[in-house]
């Protein structure tokens, strides 16, 4: 197809004098460091079945017994202001959004993440499907990561513990010096980080230690100027403001969890975004390694002999009696589930997934006014 020709194109190499500071492992460990400090709020639609936007318009503040955050609602008709406050109150901690400057939802706070409890005006709350949302209070969690228009590589987790026959560093390296890219490394850490920090000792500014992370790298050559994530299993956020086209190549791992995560943060992403550029998916099977048992319940999941022989992608989907139903599962979960999730936000969305031997076109329609596309390509630099 054109589309598989016209993204061959785009793993030509070209390299850019690398310029080093500090050795690779001692970066990561202050990106580490780095992120254990950050904070914030949020507040995002969980599923919409007509259009609704929050949309946070300054950075999450702090005060001597307090955190807050402003946001703008939005629906289809208006858009209202929404404050997200929350505050010690004896021993506990409570939060209060406000909306429109009248409106409330409160309660204490139980989880750091949590769906808001009932607004106190019923009419309010259907106009803008208040039940749908869900908020959190994080902690050593990366703040989003912009993405404009152009050609993105997104190395995720360059770990010893997922390409452990290091199968990956020359690749992934020839990428991260390839002046056509911008890079992003995704460093992995563990789930609910921050719910190791105490919010009330964060108040009283302690300044508190996380436990040190530390994930060994196959990683030696790597550009000063490259931004690197802390990214547990691949959940890490991205603000979308691309106009017009977005081409992500992925290496790392694995293609059945960490990159499957990251795949879907950018579809949420531009889901929760008013923009109808296009979201190029592009997966080097040549610089990505998998595991036995993907995510749950999807059906992503490789026989484990072959992977103890080879978790390369590439090799991986030799396996054809594998593969097929592999791709197919792939595409269904973002077909099917993640998109049913937000009809209110387009009109139509295209598909086009395509990998050696499977090749799928498929049109899901929705609610909204958008049209958009995304596109899964399988590629091999190494051809």
């Amino acid at each position: 197809m054109h589309i598989f020709h016209t993204f061959v194109a785009l793993i030509t190499f070209s390299i850019a004098t690398p310029i080093m500071a500090m050795d690779f492992p001692a970066r990561m460990q202050e990106a580490y460091t780095r992120t254990d400090k950050n904070f914030d709020l949020d507040c995002v639609y969980t599923y919409n079945n007509t259009f609704q936007l929050i949309t946070p318009v300054s950075k999450t503040i702090k005060g001597p017994d307090f955190i807050q955050r402003e946001f703008i609602l939005e629906n289809s008709q208006r858009s209202v202001p929404m404050t997200f406050l929350v505050k010690k109150d004896d021993r506990s901690f409570n939060y209060t959004l406000t909306f429109d400057n009248k409106y409330k939802s409160e309660n204490k706070i139980k989880n750091r993440d949590f769906q808001i409890s009932p607004v106190n005006n019923r009419e309010f709350a259907q106009e803008f499907e208040t039940s749908k949302i869900y908020c959190q209070v994080n902690f050593a969690y990366a703040h989003p990561t912009p993405i404009s228009d152009g050609n993105y590589h997104i190395n995720v987790h360059p770990h010893v513990a997922y390409d452990w026959q290091n199968l990956l560093q020359e690749t992934t390296e020839r990428y991260l010096a390839d002046s056509n890219y911008k890079s992003l490394i995704l460093l992995e850490t563990g789930n609910y980080r921050g719910n190791l920090v105490n919010i009330d000792s964060f108040l009283s500014n302690f300044d508190y230690k996380l436990p040190k992370t530390d994930y060994e790298t196959n990683l030696v050559t790597v550009p000063s100027d490259i931004e690197l994530i802390v990214s547990p299993a691949g959940n890490s956020r991205y603000q979308i403001k691309a106009e017009n086209e977005m081409n992500i190549t992925f290496t790392g791992g694995n293609h059945n969890y960490c990159i499957w995560n990251s795949s879907r943060w950018l579809i949420m992403g531009l889901m929760r975004s008013k923009t109808q550029a296009k979201l190029n998916l592009i997966y080097d099977t040549a610089s990505i390694v998998a595991q036995p048992r993907g995510m749950e319940g999807i059906g992503i999941n490789f026989p484990k002999r072959d992977v103890n022989h080879s978790n390369l992608l590439k090799d991986l989907l030799l396996n054809t009696k594998n593969s097929a139903s592999y791709h197919a599962n792939y595409l269904d979960f973002f077909k099917r589930i993640l998109l049913a999730r937000f009809t209110g936000m387009y009109k139509t969305v295209k598909i086009n997934y395509e990998a050696e031997g499977f090749v799928r076109n498929e049109v899901i329609k929705g609610n909204g006014e958008r049209e958009l596309e995304i596109n899964f390509i399988y590629t091999d630099s190494s051809l």
